[in-house]
């Protein structure tokens, strides 16, 4: 059995005793929306120091159930670990090890619009003979009334041989994320794929407003396609990967990508970008201070971008 697998059992033995207390030794007592968070500006801080972003790496983050549930991940040594808390008498629970965390990397997920579906990237085997994927494919879970479902690959010819990861949807069933190898402007390049009649169409590139000849990847999609947010380490940013956000123009093209600036944007690495489900609340994700950390900031930072043409 792999060290993580032994560890993941350990953990939800633990969960599993504890299930029954809201609040479990000297973890603070936290109630209201985000975690009794106090509501951030226009200037970006931590979300949740010392309770969600400690000394150790974050990465990706979503609210569930109507902002009931906190999910995010942490990364151990090249491992993904997945964990939830939830409001629970209106008081959230301390974070536990999620049902989905699995002995394989599981990470980069976003949530459908209608919040029934979380679609995430792993490197679990797409067949039985248990082989650990070398690269990330996509995959989706739905939520139901009692937790997660049974999780399953998308197909082709949304999964290849390569490296797909970072999977957002508009409402209309317009399917974003991004791949290497295969073939369009760079080393990492963001596609769209259509949804018709429950099957997804031959993924098109977005084209140079987006791509680069370097790596663009983690796109966001607003559910109603007005405007998405990416990563580049593209020339010309702040530093290693940069958050950029482009526009839909009238006749539906992408207008130009605009980097987000210096309020978000560091010498480091900027990365996960997403929009809360309310619309209030923009996370991403930063080392500019050692450790990866989770990011949040009022959403009018994106509006403050929109071309006065577009307003």
């Amino acid at each position: 059995m792999k060290p993580k697998a032994i560890f993941i059992g350990i953990l939800l033995s633990i969960i599993f005793v504890f299930s029954s207390h809201t609040q479990q030794g000297d973890f603070p007592v936290l109630k209201g929306p985000y975690l009794g968070q106090e509501p951030p500006g226009i200037t970006p801080e931590i979300f949740a120091p010392g309770i969600v972003c400690t000394d150790e790496t974050q990465g990706c983050s979503v609210f569930l159930e109507g902002g009931r549930i906190f999910m995010y991940n942490v990364f151990r040594e090249d491992e993904s670990f997945l964990y939830e808390l939830e409001m629970v008498s209106e008081h959230w629970t301390k974070p536990r090890l999620s049902s989905l965390t699995s002995d394989y990397y599981d990470g980069d997920f976003t949530l459908s619009p209608d919040g029934k579906t979380l679609f995430f990237s792993s490197r679990r085997p797409l067949k039985l003979d248990g082989t650990e994927r070398k690269y990330s494919n996509i995959w989706l879970v739905k939520r139901t009334e009692t937790g997660w479902g049974q999780p399953s690959p998308l197909g082709a010819p949304i999964n290849t041989e390569h490296h797909e990861a970072y999977p957002t949807l508009e409402k209309d069933g317009m399917f974003y994320f991004f791949a290497r190898d295969r073939g369009g402007y760079g080393k990492s390049d963001i596609f769209c794929s259509r949804l018709a009649e429950g099957v997804y169409k031959e993924p098109k590139n977005l084209g140079p407003a987006i791509n680069s000849d370097e790596h663009e990847w983690d796109p966001w999609i607003a559910p109603d396609g007005s405007f998405l947010v990416f990563c580049s380490t593209k020339s010309g940013g702040y530093g290693g990967d940069d958050i950029y956000v482009s526009f839909r123009e009238r006749d539906g093209s992408w207008c130009n990508a605009i980097n987000m600036g210096s309020r978000i944007n560091s010498a480091k690495s900027e990365n996960r970008p997403y929009v809360t489900t309310d619309e209030k609340y923009f996370f991403y994700t930063s080392n500019k201070r050692g450790n990866r950390d989770i990011y949040w900031v009022d959403a009018k930072i994106i509006e403050e971008l929109k071309p006065k043409e577009l307003k």
